[in-house]
């Protein structure tokens, strides 16, 4: 069974960037000038060093071109239960790729168990969150298989082995898991736009041999990831499938905005996980 059948696993598809509605004659273009741009945060916080970032940008108009924009003049600090206090600074490498991203001024690495108090300061605009850092499932293994329809038709030419994951899944505490997919630290995906994830109610206590996302060559690395999510994580990504996957058309009733655990109005969601991860090379047989 693959794990991210859509029976069992959510896909959220990215945000579609312009939509125009075309009659006989004319184009209708919406209007939504009058829609104020949203500060947008994606925080991060793990228990593996070098992985801790918060990214703030503003929401564009929907038409814009290029881009959201990067907000470089924020203010961020992260709390523990603990009372261990981290700052982070804007894009200290100078990178022009990294603007709106801010990393902690000391490294550090998140600790299982504990509880993360995000502040975001932009400009007047005070914004808040928290988030659990839960454990997460080891991954035990990857190995590969021949897929052999994608042999006989590969979306790349000589990638056509299927990657299998190995795991055993905690019982009987309820989990939720985020994953991610790399070929040679390159992140993959089924489809370009896919994320994936899922509760434990849809896996089994042992995670045998099931398929993860894109296909493999000989000499490739491949290599899996497991996010540990709370529940309000996993309900904010569903709400996103429910709203990319809203069915009222475009003059049906506006779908509500994704619940997050950020204060203020702010979009994005301030994410806290342990992580775990595996990995192998396909060797020739």
């Amino acid at each position: 069974m693959k794990i991210f059948n859509m029976k069992n696993i959510i896909v959220i598809l990215a945000l579609i960037s312009s939509i125009t509605l075309v009659s006989c004659e004319e184009t209708i273009k919406l209007d939504l000038k009058q829609i104020n741009p949203k500060v947008v945060i994606e925080g991060m916080i793990t228990d593996q060093p070098n992985m801790q970032y918060v990214k703030l940008t503003r929401s564009a108009n929907f038409y814009a071109d290029g881009e959201t924009p990067r907000i470089t003049n924020g203010t961020v600090t992260v709390k523990d239960d603990q009372d261990n206090t981290y700052v982070f600074v804007h894009n200290p490498e100078n990178k022009k790729e990294l603007e709106g991203i801010y990393y902690p001024e000391t490294p550090f690495t998140g600790v299982v168990g504990r509880t993360y108090f995000l502040t975001v300061l932009v400009d007047d605009q005070k914004f808040e969150a928290q988030d659990k850092l839960n454990p997460v499932t080891n991954v035990d293994s990857v190995t590969f298989k021949l897929d052999e329809d994608e042999k006989k038709d590969p979306k790349k030419a000589g990638k056509y082995y299927s990657m299998l994951i190995y795991a055993k899944e905690p019982k009987p505490s309820v989990d939720y898991y985020l994953f991610k997919f790399y070929r040679n630290d390159t992140l993959v995906f089924d489809d370009e736009s896919d994320v994936y994830f899922s509760d434990d109610a849809n896996i089994a206590e042992n995670i045998d041999g099931i398929e993860g996302a894109s296909h493999f060559g000989i000499g490739d690395t491949a290599s899996v990831q497991f996010y540990s999510l709370d529940h309000d994580a996993f309900i904010y990504y569903n709400d996103l499938a429910n709203l990319l996957q809203n069915a009222g058309g475009i003059f049906g009733s506006p779908p509500a905005n994704s619940r997050t655990n950020l204060t203020n109005g702010a979009l994005g969601f301030f994410q806290v996980s342990a992580v775990s991860s595996a990995s192998a090379v396909l060797k020739k047989k």
